[in-house]
């Protein structure tokens, strides 16, 4: 079973533990401290601006199982999902999709598409989307390198 909450300055240490702690060891050795700096900072303000939503996922006994991100930009958001590794290939990826989509939705009516960017290699990820109604559009440029834009349009 899982759960979804709101994201929380308590939950910055699990996120960069079980999400960035691996990359930054391996991009940035010897800036462990620096970077976990820099995470908190981050974190700190993704959970206060009104630009973003986030929500943690975890079990019944609230151990963190990954998180959700919503980026808001007038009338559309760009949806982000980060699961630990353990939970990855359990197919519930579509299920905290859904959940958080929901959630989202209700608290920002406004919104009426959420773009999804998916490296084309992340097969499970093109598969959760698409099972929530999710539909590719294009190739698109996004941080960097080439992604699959999957667009959802909300009724």
């Amino acid at each position: 079973m899982i759960f979804l909450r709101g994201t929380v300055d308590g939950d910055i240490e699990s996120i960069y533990k079980n999400i960035h702690a691996q990359y930054i060891k391996k991009y940035y050795p010897g800036k462990e401290k620096e970077q976990w700096e820099n995470h908190k900072r981050w974190y700190k303000f993704l959970i206060k601006s009104p630009s973003y939503a986030l929500y943690t996922v975890t079990n019944k006994d609230e151990e963190f199982l990954g998180y959700v991100k919503f980026e808001i930009d007038e009338e559309f958001a760009i949806i982000n999902i980060f699961l630990i590794e353990e939970m990855r290939g359990k197919n519930i990826s579509s299920d905290i999709i859904r959940l958080s989509m929901e959630e989202f939705t209700f608290k920002n009516s406004k919104i009426s598409v959420i773009f999804a960017y998916i490296l084309e290699e992340n097969t499970a990820s093109i598969k959760a989307f698409k099972k929530v109604g999710f539909v590719f559009d294009s190739l698109e440029e996004y941080k960097g390198l080439e992604h699959m834009l999957f667009i959802k349009t909300l009724d």
